[in-house]
């Protein structure tokens, strides 16, 4: 039995939230996923785990929906487990891609330079001015793209502008601040008028299952080149995903890890595919007629 879990509407615990209605509306197309919905809300707020259907047999799950906590998602899978459905990513798997620094080691010659800095350990700004240069600021998962927060820093920063930026970023992270501040080599990307030229790569066991253009760019744009795809080693997850950009000199790096449960498809991305590509990966046949 192979399960698609998505968040419910709020007030319908029975039906998809509708955000996630048009992957729902594709994957029902295929007879051998069957769905369930979760209370995330109510579940996030520590409420517990409520699951539609009620009844349910033992299988695999595949979770679709927002963000979860590594704690949170670990609850989730213990509680499904003990229910026989276990979801595709451990615990574990979920952290180490969820959480980029972990995946970090694998991918280093691929990715820009980066240094992390666990919650509660000093940053040594000179050596980090030193060793990247110019560099943006996150924590273990994201940053803060799209708020007044800076876009990137450089050795004309002081240390105690850095200092007061490190606890503006945890400010503007909030609840959602995770484990310490990761420092990452601003690489400047190539730009198509406005757009830059970014892909998110899905991966299961891996092996790629979809690629697909990520920043709206036009079809014009140069793809990811097999010859750099072939070069991305095989990250500690059955199901993950790596964002990859093309940069400013024409070269491409891997920006991005992520878990394929709580990553969203890329824009425009053809939906079907991507649980066809699922379906015959997991069940082993091709699209339904």
């Amino acid at each position: 039995m192979v399960y698609v879990l998505y968040p419910c509407d709020y007030f319908e615990p029975n039906k998809v939230e509708p955000d996630y209605q048009y992957e729902y509306d594709e994957a029902v197309k295929f007879p051998d996923f069957h769905p369930l919905f979760y209370n995330y809300d109510q579940f996030v707020s520590g409420d517990g785990l409520k699951i539609v259907p009620l009844t349910l047999e033992n299988g695999i799950c595949i979770y679709r929906g927002w963000m979860l906590k590594p704690d949170q998602y670990e609850e989730l899978y213990h509680l499904l487990k003990e229910k026989g459905v276990e979801l595709i990513n451990t615990p574990e798997a979920y952290e180490n891609c969820h959480e980029f620094p972990l995946s970090y080691h694998k991918i280093e010659q691929l990715t820009p330079k980066t240094m992390v800095f666990p919650e509660g350990s000093a940053i040594d700004w000179d050596e980090v001015k030193k060793n990247l240069g110019t560099f943006m600021m996150k924590d273990y998962v994201k940053s803060v793209k799209g708020t007044e927060f800076p876009q990137y820093f450089d050795y004309n920063c002081t240390n105690e502008m850095l200092d007061q930026s490190a606890i503006r970023f945890k400010e503007l992270r909030g609840s959602l601040y995770t484990k310490g501040i990761v420092l990452k080599q601003f690489i400047r990307l190539k730009r198509y008028g406005e757009t830059t030229n970014e892909y998110r790569a899905f991966y299961l066991d891996g092996r790629l299952l979809t690629l697909s253009p990520n920043s709206n760019q036009s079809k014009e744009c140069n793809k990811v080149p097999d010859s750099f795809l072939k070069m991305i080693p095989k990250l500690d997850s059955r199901f993950y995903t790596i964002d990859f950009a093309e940069t400013e000199d024409g070269g491409w790096q891997g920006i991005e890890t992520g878990d394929g449960q709580v990553s969203g498809l890329s824009p425009n991305q053809y939906v079907f595919k991507f649980y066809d590509e699922l379906h015959y990966r997991l069940c082993g046949k091709g699209a339904v007629s």
